[in-house]
């Protein structure tokens, strides 16, 4: 499709790397941390506001909550500190608040309206105020210079089952399940284990060469001969396809069926995202979900500056920038086997070129770095509030497709 002038200029600032006009915003964004369970399996997010004391984030956050856009799982917010009286009775049933002990007098009001909530403690306190007593989890956190040890020890005569944040180390995750710790928060389980595979598995490498040959829409019989190889792997494809994410109207029964309602281009999203199913690792469920989220999200973002015919790559490239957390490989290792588009190596190998600055958004809401978030949001010449309805409607995708 021919593009407009307003359209190719914006593509022109993004992919020189930064809209022109940009400054940089000092509002507030909701940024998400995955929680995983001690099996290493989704278990829920954890949300903040990346200006604490500015509420917006969360009422959108509630909003699609009762607007069924459910991100999944446990659905932890921390306190506002001192606004936060402004925003607890606006907390649906079913979401957990983490609280300081100046927030303890909201333990019991939260919980008469099935709100949970997590005790957020100071290490070395042997003080706590009674309404602590009945808390539903407590919060360690690793960061702490003692460590989840003293934190544990200090937590010891509150209920409630432990969460451990921060936990950034495998060494980390071990010593909070020995301690008792039954949810984590952190990015130990991203990080590469030891020394990278020298080759992808027969799984990962079927997947690669479907890729290739949907790119270079090779005949349908080639392709469902690849399928055949594994007929897991013909199952998950239909079974995303199919699922509530995509939203057809029939259902589609075979790759056949897909290439001709969906044609080669559109198809190739989908063959990203069961790359990201090819995971060994035990959280290879929850880097999928991630990945699904993040390829949603750069696709939502980008969606106004990039033309229709190369909107597909943009699910791709947030797809693909997860690889290196599910398939434990380099990225450098992963491109050249990959065979992209050189626009979508630029954004994956050094967050540059066409998609390199939604890539760098999409990214940004993961990490509690608000100015990082606020200039990448600037770039795009997006509002927090867009932002975020973006970042919810990703998470809503994500989680359907992992129903």
């Amino acid at each position: 499709a021919a593009l407009g002038a307003g359209t190719r200029d914006a593509q022109r600032t993004v992919r020189n790397g930064r809209l022109t006009g940009a400054t940089v915003t000092t509002e507030a964004f909701l940024v998400r941390a995955p929680l995983l369970g001690r099996d290493s399996k989704f278990f829920g997010y954890r949300f903040r506001s990346s200006d604490g004391a500015t509420l917006a984030p969360y009422r959108q956050l509630f909003s699609a909550l009762e607007a069924d856009k459910a991100p999944g799982g446990l659905c932890l917010v921390e306190d506002t500190g001192a606004g936060f009286a402004e925003i607890a009775g606006e907390i649906p049933a079913g979401v957990t608040v983490s609280l300081g002990t100046a927030q303890a007098d909201h333990v019991a009001p939260l919980r008469a309206r099935k709100v949970a909530t997590c005790a957020v403690i100071n290490p070395g306190s042997t003080d706590f105020p009674p309404p602590l007593l009945a808390v539903d989890y407590v919060w360690l956190d690793a960061a702490q210079p003692a460590g989840l040890k003293a934190a544990a020890k200090t937590a010891q005569r509150l209920p409630g089952k432990r969460i451990a944040g921060a936990v950034h180390s495998r060494e980390q995750f071990e010593d909070g399940k020995e301690l008792g710790a039954q949810i984590f928060e952190g990015d130990w389980y991203r990080r590469l284990a030891g020394p990278p595979p020298k080759s992808v598995s027969p799984g990962q490498a079927t997947v690669l060469e479907l890729i290739k040959a949907s790119q270079a829409e090779a005949p349908v019989a080639q392709i469902e001969t690849l399928l055949k190889r594994d007929a897991t792997l013909s199952f998950r494809l239909l079974r995303y396809i199919n699922s509530a994410g995509f939203g057809l109207s029939c259902e589609i029964q075979s790759f056949r069926h897909a290439v001709s309602i969906l044609g080669y281009q559109n198809l190739a999203r989908w063959l990203a995202l069961l790359l990201a199913t090819c995971g060994n690792t035990a959280a290879a469920p929850v880097l999928m979900r991630e990945a699904a989220a993040r390829g949603r999200l750069t696709e939502l973002v980008g969606e106004k500056y990039i033309s229709a015919e190369d909107r597909d790559n943009l699910f791709i490239v947030g797809v693909f920038s997860m690889l290196p957390a599910i398939l434990q490989m380099p990225m450098e290792q992963l491109v050249g086997q990959l065979s992209l588009a050189e626009s979508v190596n630029d954004a994956l190998l050094s967050r540059t070129g066409l998609y390199g600055p939604i890539l760098k958004l999409a990214e940004s809401v993961e990490h509690d770095d608000a100015a990082t978030l606020s200039r990448a949001a600037a770039d795009m010449q997006l509002s927090s509030a867009q932002v975020n309805r973006f970042h919810l409607e990703a998470l809503a995708w994500a989680n359907k497709l992992a129903a």
